[in-house]
């Protein structure tokens, strides 16, 4: 039996939560992992298929999901409305103000310095921005515009939606690996995030890399940073590229970083 669909089935399921977290994508991760047959594979990969299993059934089930669709009609409603006062009872601005509060909470169980908190903290400074938003079409500010309030509301949503699944995403991006060198394939696995800020790991083939992004260094002809990429198994550096100034290529980098 090939297990090679069944593998794609979850990189298509994380890709999808990745692009769009709601409870139905984590269904399709879910479905997805449960499809791997787990007779063939190690003690720890098993165990780590159904850990993350167990945190997809939480982040699916978590109460912030209702939260982030409460302040969506609540905002779409304010708009329709125009805007009035007071500003600290509107119910668009009691529902802001209760996702982000939902976010707080959510961060407060991690270490500042790691990867699920920095999840965390982009919602919970998305939702500060948000409740600025409110508060300026409210007060009838020309900057707030519908479109701009609109715009926050939709950065908002999505951060705090991320975040949700962050954990469960790593998670489940491991048990992939793990399911998937048990059943002997080459492995070029997901972006997991490092231990510093501006790193990720890879695992390719039964080895694996540290990707670390340095800042700009013009004595170095690397006006835009570089890339460096460690082996894990020998230590040495595999390659030292200087990233190019190129915006769209700048943009994939930034892009890379903000997702884990």
């Amino acid at each position: 039996m090939s297990h090679f669909p069944l593998i794609s089935a979850v990189h298509a399921a994380l890709r999808a939560v990745a692009t769009d977290t709601t409870p139905a994508t984590l269904d399709q991760l879910d479905k997805a992992l449960a499809d791997l047959p787990l007779t063939e594979v190690t003690d720890g990969a098993e165990q780590s298929v159904r850990l993350a299993l167990e945190m997809i059934g939480h982040a699916r089930d978590h109460e912030l999901f209702r939260a982030v669709q409460e302040m969506q009609e609540q905002v779409t409603a304010m708009l329709s409305q125009g805007p009035r006062t007071p500003v600290h009872s509107h119910p668009a601005m009691r529902a802001v103000v209760q996702t982000l509060s939902l976010c707080y909470a959510g961060g407060k169980d991690w270490d500042t310095d790691s990867a699920y908190y920095r999840a965390w903290d982009r919602a919970m400074h998305a939702g500060t921005y948000m409740v600025r938003a409110v508060s300026g079409f409210l007060y009838a500010e020309a900057e707030f515009t519908p479109r701009k309030v609109r715009q926050r509301a939709e950065e908002f949503s999505a951060a705090a939606r991320r975040a949700i699944a962050y954990h469960a995403r790593d998670l489940a991006r491991t048990a992939l690996v793990m399911t998937a060198y048990d059943y002997g394939l080459f492995i070029i696995g997901t972006r997991t995030s490092g231990r510093e800020p501006h790193t990720w790991t890879r695992r390719i083939g039964s080895d694996t890399f540290q990707f670390e992004v340095t800042p700009p260094d013009l004595h170095r002809a690397a006006p835009a940073g570089r890339l460096i990429v460690t082996s894990y198994k020998t230590g040495q550096r595999v390659h030292d590229l200087a990233l190019s100034t190129d915006p769209k290529r700048g943009n994939a980098v930034a892009d890379a970083l903000f997702l884990i």
